[in-house]
């Protein structure tokens, strides 16, 4: 009797969550099938949970006739597929700053707004002459703001308080 394995399977639900129990299973068996889940709604919590034991792809149902066919190559050749509501969400929490540490936010709040605009011009790596030029300040102007605003932030170097602007998402 030839028996035959196949290479995907497809689990539709309302929640994502409710496939879990599937996809668990699959996963353990030697040469497992790729899942895809199609679900109506799922939270990014679930869709992690969903990943990471074993789906190999979330797609919503609202859009799946969209993305079906690539999500279907992309899973049995081994990708992962998500629908992009599912991914944008994933991209913007992990691209985006951290939340602001205790302290960070009140530090840069006590910086007066031309140091802002030295501390952004600073993050984005311009040296002091070119922070001097596009502010219309002198050099040595600029450098007593970047001292000043270290000191401020509690800042080793240019780099740090560059830093420290990128997590009280003064810059991108």
């Amino acid at each position: 009797m030839n028996r035959t394995r196949p290479d995907l399977l497809i689990s539709g639900d309302a929640h994502g969550k409710d496939s879990l129990p599937l996809v668990e299973i699959i996963a353990r068996l030697p040469a497992a099938p790729a899942v895809l889940v199609i679900t109506e709604h799922i939270t990014e919590a679930d869709a992690r949970i969903l990943l990471a034991r074993g789906a190999a792809g979330i797609l919503l149902q609202r859009s799946a006739i969209q993305h079906l066919a690539w999500a279907l190559t992309a899973v049995t050749e081994g990708s992962r597929a998500l629908s992009p509501e599912i991914a944008d969400a994933f991209i913007q929490r992990f691209s985006a700053p951290p939340p602001c540490r205790r302290g960070v936010c009140e530090r840069v709040a006590s910086l007066s707004t031309r140091e802002r605009e030295v501390l952004v011009l600073l993050s984005d790596g311009l040296p002091n002459r070119a922070i001097a030029q596009a502010l219309h300040i002198s050099p040595e102007t600029v450098k007593d703001h970047v001292r000043s605003l270290c000191g401020k932030l509690r800042a080793d170097s240019r780099i740090h308080a560059a830093r420290i602007a990128w997590q009280a998402g003064l810059v991108a």
